[in-house]
């Protein structure tokens, strides 16, 4: 290249490097990173000093933030949990396969965060109290892991659960045996901590005295209804789909 020595080409070069950066700058807000100002300093130098040598300056895509990410993938509805309840993984509507699945270790640590995956998943949002919508309705479970010893794991349920406590432990046994079959075990500490009633006992004489229910509020009746009709209420959880919004009486007052 020849460098030029024109005074209008060296203030025309340098003019656009300086527009060109000034509309990167404010598109910044639409890009996920947007420039330092030591970045648009240096430029801008670049820009000077390549003007002053005649070559043509940097481009837009030159002055553009780096993103790893620009051509974002489709965006996931589901965590794997729920892509894998739902027998969506290895297809076009999943971002996970089955292979993803399987996990290549089994420690204390992978069990916690399957029982992550599987609370925070859209099914857990009907089923934890972690979310606003199930705790707004009283429900207030949780699980946790009381330990890990070779193939067999423990598993602690706290506070009060719309579903039956044995289906919530039946969904944590089932994903984690699905995640790690080397796990071929998963139980609670405790048989009474099944029981979805407690029966309250006097000390002294060991009469009930009344029995409690685990259970969160039946906040709309629905659970009882569908006890009524003879059908599973955890088949379709407290939040039937309904135009109104969640928590609708699925039988019209």
């Amino acid at each position: 290249f020849s460098p030029s020595t024109s005074p209008l080409f060296r203030l025309l070069t340098t003019s656009t490097c300086l527009i060109t950066t000034t509309n990167m700058m404010r598109r910044s807000s639409s890009i996920p990173s947007s420039p330092s100002p030591v970045r648009c300093v240096a430029l801008l130098l670049l820009c000077t000093i390549s003007s002053s040598l005649g070559f043509t300056p940097p481009s837009a895509q030159l002055l553009r933030p780096i993103s790893s990410n620009l051509s974002t993938k489709s965006t996931k509805l589901y965590n794997i949990y729920d892509d894998w309840s739902t027998d969506l993984l290895s297809t076009a509507s999943s971002d996970y396969t089955y292979e993803d699945l399987i996990l290549p270790f089994c420690d204390e640590e992978a069990v916690e965060e399957c029982l992550e995956e599987l609370m925070d998943s859209d099914y857990g949002k009907t089923m934890f109290g972690r979310h606003d919508m199930a705790a707004n309705v009283g429900i207030t479970g949780t699980l946790e892991l009381i330990s890990l010893e070779g193939p067999e794991a423990t598993l602690s349920l706290i506070g009060k659960f719309w579903h039956r406590r044995e289906t919530v432990l039946g969904k944590a046994a089932m994903y984690l045996n699905a995640r790690m079959p080397e796990i071929t075990s998963i139980t609670v500490a405790s048989a009474e901590d099944l029981n979805d009633f407690e029966e309250v006992t006097d000390e002294f004489t060991g009469e009930v005295l009344y029995v409690e229910d685990k259970r969160s509020p039946d906040f709309n009746g629905d659970r009882e209804t569908m006890e009524y009709q003879g059908l599973d209420p955890d088949a379709r959880g407290p939040f039937p789909p309904s135009v109104f919004g969640s928590g609708v009486k699925i039988i019209p007052t």
